[in-house]
């Protein structure tokens, strides 16, 4: 065949797929005869040329042939015409449902993207499910004591030693040093020592360097990437030597990327725990006595945790002794690296941590919200039945059966639920970055990155489509024609019923969020509220510098001194190793008094502190006295607060007045006892505390400044700072901002709680607007009778509301106790909270009364209001 047959045979078979078949053959003749001519007249590339031009323009939808597929879309171009022409004819109810639905939508998707950050923590590290963090427990006397996310020194290294289900351990424990390079000094927040194969354990690829000798060799330093930035720009910071306290050389062998948001972890920088071990002992490999060491261990694939965690205490007995272990417990629990941000809280964490309950509560929220919306379209559509029978009749009659009418109103719930998803994506992206800043989520983070995010999401909501559309789909289609038509139809009890139901449940989840928000409201006003019984206001700490030597930082802790006292904006000034807030770092095992027996001691909390601790922050003595210079050398004295007394074994404060105690081999005094304050905050029982005196603790200054003016306040602090401790880092706080920082968990949940309590309760009275409208009007008839027969606008009132009133009070009786179980559990993590008395639930069950009552008081009383003449001209 040649080229030209070739092209009118290809030409050919396009025109016989599309054309009619009356005109198809009279068509390729014409074209076939006029081929054949150009290329006598014009040659045959333009002949060809023209010829498939004129067959495109045979390809028009007038000669198009008909088929299955143009079926389809004329019946879909019908669906969608009917769809509009009926959302025009009631603008009412189909903004009610295009605003409720994409308002439940956007709620959704924010709070489903929300959890999806939380639970998707250290995602990104290889090989995550069988690492785990070695978290340890320590009692005393059979009671749990301390809980600690860094634990014993030697927990990793001997586990992998003992235990071949063990593969790969690392080990790392923080620094409180400081850094310069150059006598310029950087502040960190993060710094850790690191085991040599850190980088290697986690699968984290270096930037500079190589992973696994990066932290190799002694005094050694990898940086973050951002910190490398800040120190050395652009230059190349590999081989660069750092200085550690104006004293010790660290040479620059690797830069890593920093850790993304969604990490456990984060790190300014990573000291080789060798270094550590030269500045210490070999006990920092194997001591089991010494605390505040993260153990992550790499078990075997095949390896059930549960069962190698039975074998722990046996071992332990073992290797620390029978006694100790039964007296001094020592419990280590092995934590799945993915569920460390949720389910931990201990003490020792690399960074805040989250909570997996208050997630899980979040979500629940988030889907009342989205069940809100569908149950409105559900309702309105349902409840409007009885206006679009005569439309269903009339399509019976004329031909259409039930699966068509099926299909149509699907497509209607379709649309709709197409126009409500697009304007809650428009709501999304204007608010998005503002929900994020709210929930105290970073700015840089953007949308979910994983397919299995977005692909549950479309789940979550063509289930819904399905679910919201294909009730009404199916009590739309089943009218019959002939009951219609005579005007006999009338709508069924079971779709009233369904429809009270749906009500009940959305009210229910109303009632439910108010109370939630109102109890976790009353919670943090009772804990901000307690008397904490120290004095944090006007309070400025800064943190203490390092230096080379214990000799240089006592001059340079006068010369700071000394510019306080001159300043008269200072009120007062004190240093501690801890300040109100936290726990402190310091927690002392082993400690008893020198008659009791080993197996009595006991662990305590331990501030060190100068002699003008307690009366700076208002600290009250109930028996003996404070730290007091005047009395000679205080360093063999202590002081304990009432619940320390308490755990030692007294049962009166006087009864402790000097008695011995054994602190870590030394004898010391207890020559006073501190009444309880609250360290932590009022979600915390008092722990047991001990003080001892150092005239120049590392730690804090802490400075009382009076006046309103902080702003100047901090300026002159900075330059005070300057002239004793020249450019080292300057680096505060102000302790009501800390202080209040522990409460941050709480009011972000109670936050998201009220936000998303609201848009419930919108979109409820949204649909419940809607509703009261339709079947008000369609009881306009009913009540111009009544008005006749003598019927007040009161008892009209009352008539229109007392079904929805009814509703209301059944979702109320409910909710209460779904309430009283929900918050009870929540209160539950609080040492000191609020009674779940009875006005917990009647405020906020008034509360939903009133917004009911207001919600259709408008249509209710606009139909009260109506004139008989006009609603029973036509009867």
């Amino acid at each position: 065949m040649d080229k030209k047959s070739k092209l009118l045979s290809t030409t050919s078979n396009w025109l016989e797929r599309f054309c009619k078949p009356s005109i198809v053959e009279g068509i390729i003749g014409d074209l076939e005869e006029a081929f054949y001519e150009n290329i006598e007249n014009k040659g045959a590339f333009r002949a060809k040329a023209i010829h498939l031009f004129q067959v495109i323009g045979f390809l028009r939808p007038r000669f198009r042939r008909r088929s299955k597929h143009s079926n389809f879309e004329a019946m879909i171009r019908n669906y969608l015409i009917a769809t509009i022409r009926n959302l025009s004819k009631n603008k009412f109810y189909a903004t009610i449902n295009i605003f409720g639905l994409a308002i439940g939508m956007a709620a959704g998707f924010m709070i489903l993207q929300y959890v999806y950050h939380e639970f998707t923590y250290d995602s990104f590290i290889e090989n995550k499910e069988n690492i785990y963090r070695v978290q340890t427990n320590r009692y005393n006397q059979g009671e749990l004591s301390t809980q600690w996310a860094a634990g014993a020194a030697g927990a990793g290294n001997l586990l992998h030693r003992d235990f071949p289900e063990v593969v790969e351990f690392v080990n790392l424990t923080s620094s409180r040093a400081q850094i310069s390079y150059n006598q310029k000094y950087f502040e960190l927040t993060h710094p850790y020592y690191a085991g040599a194969n850190f980088f290697e354990f986690f699968s984290i690829p270096l930037l500079r360097g190589v992973d696994s000798t990066a932290l190799k060799e002694p005094m050694t330093v990898v940086l973050s990437e951002s910190l490398a930035t800040k120190i050395f720009g652009m230059a190349d910071p590999m081989g660069k030597i750092i200085k550690m306290n104006d004293a010790t050389d660290f040479k620059v062998t690797g830069v890593f990327p920093d850790f993304p948001e969604r990490s456990h972890m984060k790190f300014d920088l990573l000291y080789s725990f060798e270094s550590f071990v030269n500045f210490t002992s070999d006990q920092a490999r194997t001591g089991w006595n010494w605390d505040g060491f993260l153990n992550y261990v790499k078990l075997h694939p095949n390896t059930d945790p549960s069962i190698l965690s039975e074998k722990f205490d046996p071992w332990l007995t073992e290797l620390i002794g029978e006694e100790d272990q039964r007296n001094f417990r020592i419990e280590l629990v092995l934590q799945p690296l993915p569920k460390i941000h949720l389910t931990s809280n201990y003490r020792a964490e690399i960074k805040p941590t989250g909570d997996e309950k208050t997630t899980f509560f979040l979500l629940i929220i988030g889907l009342f919200v989205l069940f809100i919306a569908w149950i409105n379209y559900v309702n309105l559509t349902t409840a409007r039945a009885l206006s679009r029978a005569k439309e269903v009749g009339i399509r019976k009659v004329m031909g259409s059966h039930r699966g068509q009418l099926i299909t149509q109103f699907l497509f209607e719930s379709f649309f709709l639920n197409i126009v409500s998803f697009a304007t809650a994506a428009l709501i999304v992206l204007l608010v998005f970055p503002t929900f994020n800043a709210f929930v105290g989520k970073s700015v840089s983070y953007t949308w979910p990155d994983s397919p299995v995010f977005w692909l549950g999401l479309g789940g979550v909501f063509v289930l819904g489509l399905i679910l919201s559309g294909f009730y009404p789909a199916f009590v739309l289609s089943n009218f019959k024609p002939i009951a219609v038509l005579k005007g006999k139809f009338a709508s069924s009890s079971s779709g009233n019923n369904l429809r009270k139901g749906l009500v009940t449940f959305q009210f229910l989840a109303s009632v439910v969020l108010i109370t939630g928000t109102f109890v976790v409201y009353k919670q943090m006003n009772y804990l901000q509220s307690q008397d904490l019984g120290v004095s944090i206001d006007q309070t400025m700490v800064i943190k203490t510098p390092s230096f080379r030597s214990d000799s240089v930082m006592a001059i340079k802790d006068a010369v700071f001194k000394n510019r306080m006292e001159t300043d008269p904006a200072i009120t007062g000034y004190t240093s501690s190793s801890a300040v109100p807030g936290r726990t402190p770092d310091w927690n002392a095992g082993g400690i008893r008094l020198l008659t009791q027996d080993e197996s009595l001691a006991n662990q305590y909390r331990v501030i060190g502190a100068n002699a003008n601790f307690l009366d700076f922050y208002d600290l009250e003595i109930v028996e003996g006295r404070g730290f007091d210079e005047t009395f000679g050398s205080e360093g063999g004295n202590v002081l304990f607060n009432e619940a320390a007394i308490e755990q030692i074994g007294f049962k009166e404060a006087e009864e402790a007045l000097n008695k011995k105690i054994l602190f870590w081999g030394d004898t010391f005094n207890i020559v006073g006892v501190v009444k309880n304050y609250r360290q932590e905050s009022p979600k915390q029982a008092y722990d047991a505390m001990i003080f001892r005196y150092f005239p120049n603790t590392s730690g804090y200054y802490s400075v009382k400044i009076n006046t309103a003016n902080m702003q100047d306040a901090v300026v002159n602090m900075q330059s005070h700072w300057e002239s004793a401790f020249d450019n080292k880092v300057f680096d505060f706080f102000f302790l009501d901002d800390f202080y209040n920082e522990q409460y941050q968990a709480e009011v972000k949940f109670g936050s998201i709680f009220g936000l998303f309590a609201i848009l419930a309760i919108l979109v409820a009275c949204m649909g419940l607007f809607g509703l009261a409208s339709y079947i008000t009007s369609l009881r306009s008839k009913e009540v111009g009778v009544r008005k006749v027969l003598g019927a007040s606008i009161r008892q009209l009132l009352r008539l229109l509301t007392w079904d929805f009133i009814k509703l209301v009070g059944i979702s109320i009786i409910i909710a209460a106790p779904l309430s009283w179980w929900l918050m009870d559990n929540w209160l539950a993590g609080f040492e000191n909270r609020i009674p779940l008395g009875v006005g917990v639930f009647l405020i906020p069950a008034i509360t939903i009364v009133m917004i009911a009552i207001s919600t259709v008081a408008f249509h209710t009383f606009k139909t009260a209001r109506l004139n008989p003449a006009e609603t029973l001209h036509d009867e």
